[in-house]
């Protein structure tokens, strides 16, 4: 097991000429340079701290933890994700309270605690224990980060806790999905709030609690989306996925969903639930959904439940993003109301006076709503934000198509009627002229 090795006053000052003193500096720097550091471990050992700019590696290089920064935001998040392609991360520890500027320090404290610190607030405490004389916490090849307790010769005394239990909003080859029945722990996904925002969203992928072996997706504690039971729509639904291979799996202690993929894949697999509340699986090349309840193809529509909505609002209702200025302030929601897009627009749609749409910040989070005596400019400038019009268009177009409808649906008993009529009358004009 690879551990932090640090170097102090490898050089010190000798009292000797200025020529004999290069080849001491030279071996400081050669040794400096093969020294390990926190860059090139897989472990943080008891009493030993992972800063802002330093990097934990598993074995193999395939994950890498560390702090990082979304977007443009000054605020930081210690996460786990695939080193090659250092895409979105696989795992935020600290989803909820972002650390200012540079500040986050990852430390297994004296006690055997592991926790998070930083300069302006308390720390957060990601696991505590009474008091472990001999921990560590390493980062698998899995991308699980494993705090454990060891014995004196350095074997594996037991697991305190490991990130596995603890998803983000992406589902890694052998993690769970499900229930620990004994512990009661749960295993789901929850979203982004937003593609910038690692805080908890809307959506939550996980195992329906009420007995039946299907997946399901919440819309804020709703119903938005469920599969299906497993021997019949679940295996149907990955089976297009030759390089998954999915299991589902009850016992006594559990009941629970994973994957696991062949060895020989070139991709870096994942499942990610993502700010749409769509499921994404990801594939050479390519992300392809899996689920997504706002399309129209049916395929990605299967197992979505219909929303309830008023009578003033149709299923058909759409909404077309454009970049431009309203003519008025709309009304803006609370920043405690922890408002992603996707709630933004249901709120939209569930008001009848509701013409338009956006986020209020930058990063895709915020709700602002436009009634109907607000109109809307279209101007493509990078400055503006995208809002969301409600297509006026297609709400013509489908009262025109149902006048043309029912107009068709009655011209043949019109005409019927109208013939009817005029033989009628000619067969009356006939028996005229004869009788004179």
């Amino acid at each position: 097991m690879k551990q932090l090795v640090l170097y102090h006053n490898c050089c010190p000052l000798m009292n000797c000429k200025a020529r004999i003193l290069f080849f001491p500096w030279l071996l400081c720097f050669f040794l400096l340079m093969i020294s390990p550091s926190r860059s090139d471990t897989d472990t943080l050992a008891q009493g030993q701290e992972l800063k802002d700019g330093d990097n934990l590696f598993s074995a193999s290089g395939l994950f890498k933890l560390g702090f990082f920064k979304p977007g443009h935001a000054n605020t930081s998040y210690l996460g786990i994700w695939y080193n090659a392609n250092n895409e979105k991360a696989v795992w935020v520890a600290n989803r909820d309270t972002p650390i200012f500027g540079n500040s986050g320090t990852l430390r297994v404290d004296d006690h055997g605690n592991l926790k998070l610190s930083y300069s302006q607030g308390d720390s957060i405490v990601l696991y505590s224990v009474q008091a472990a004389s001999n921990t560590s916490a390493v980062l698998l090849d899995t991308g699980n980060f494993v705090l454990r307790e060891l014995n004196p010769d350095g074997s594996i005394k037991q697991e305190l806790w490991q990130s596995f239990d603890s998803p983000s909003d992406t589902l890694l080859p052998k993690m769970k999905l499900g229930i620990n029945k004994k512990s009661g722990l749960s295993w789901s996904l929850t979203s982004w709030i937003s593609d910038e925002v690692p805080a908890l969203g809307s959506f939550t992928l996980g195992m329906d609690p009420n007995g039946r072996n299907q997946m399901a997706i919440w819309w804020r504690g709703n119903i938005y989306w469920n599969s299906g039971p497993w021997e019949n729509s679940l295996v149907k639904m990955f089976d297009k996925f030759s390089d998954y291979r999915f299991s589902y799996i009850s016992n006594e202690n559990e009941t629970y969903f994973t994957y696991a993929v062949s060895k020989d894949i070139t991709i870096f697999p994942r499942l990610t639930l993502n700010e749409k509340g769509e499921m994404l699986v990801f594939l050479p090349d390519s992300t392809f959904p899996q689920v997504s309840c706002s399309t129209s193809a049916p395929t990605l529509r299967a197992g979505c439940v219909e929303q309830k909505l008023p009578k003033c609002r149709s299923p058909r209702d759409k909404f077309v993003s454009k970049m431009g200025l309203m003519s008025a302030y709309g009304f803006t929601f609370g920043k405690s109301d922890n408002l992603s897009l996707s709630d933004c627009r249901v709120l939209c749609l569930k008001n009848c006076s509701c013409v338009a749409y956006a986020s209020t910040n930058d990063d895709g989070t915020g709700c602002e709503i436009w009634s109907k005596d607000s109109s809307f400019t279209e101007q493509n400038r990078k400055e503006l934000r995208s809002i969301f019009i409600i297509d006026t268009k297609i709400k013509i177009w489908w009262i025109w198509l149902i006048i043309v409808c029912g107009g068709a649906s009655t011209c043949p008993l019109v005409f019927s009627v109208c013939y009817v009529i005029w033989r009628k009358k000619k067969e009356e004009a006939n028996r005229s002229e004869k009788m004179k």
